[in-house]
């Protein structure tokens, strides 16, 4: 600020805050804090949060899950057939036998995943992400596995499989090309 009778500038002293102060910002701010069943839905893309549960043998064919969390979930043997489960994550999840055919993985976390048994034919995947365990899955036909993120060793694995063949019904994409099998 500028003192109008010297011309000279003057610096206005800053308060410290008091611990009375911090006391009250924090107690205002905390206010705001979120909790319960409300915060789940924030984080998880809005509804239940299926992450540490047991839901094996399940029936979640056809439903809208987008954006769910399904970490450490055992699933064993669950039905997911032509679920919407973009951006969800199964990560370290227990998936062993169950059924993704024609579901909409795309931007999935399927990293640590088991995944022995696990049927993905017509599923798209485009985008997913996927450790070792990837080559564990049963069934490749008709995947779209576009853009998606494996381990090298694993991609070489895949290409020498006979199921993985044919096209995403959903996508039109070549399941070999999509894994740049050199054949």
């Amino acid at each position: 600020l500028l003192d109008p009778a010297s011309g000279a500038q003057h610096v206005p002293a800053v308060k410290q805050p008091t611990r009375q102060g911090f006391l009250r910002a924090t107690v205002a701010s905390s206010s705001l804090l979120v909790v319960g069943p409300t915060a789940a839905r924030a984080v998880s893309g809005g509804g239940k949060d299926y992450s540490g549960q047991s839901i094996a043998g399940e029936d979640f064919s056809g439903k809208k899950l987008a954006g769910k969390e399904f970490r450490q979930v055992e699933a064993i043997g669950t039905n997911f057939k032509g679920a919407d489960l973009r951006g969800c994550s199964f990560f370290k999840a227990d998936l062993q036998n169950a059924d993704f055919t024609g579901a909409n993985m795309s931007g999935v976390s399927l990293e640590g995943a088991k995944l022995e048994g696990v049927v993905l034919k017509d599923a798209r995947l485009d985008g997913a992400f996927f450790t070792e365990t990837v080559i564990e899955a049963a069934d490749f036909k008709n995947v779209d596995l576009s853009d998606a993120l494996l381990p090298p060793r694993s991609a070489k694995a895949l290409c020498e499989r006979p199921d993985v063949s044919g096209k995403n019904p959903t996508t039109g994409v070549d399941t070999r090309e999509s894994l740049m099998c050199s054949s």
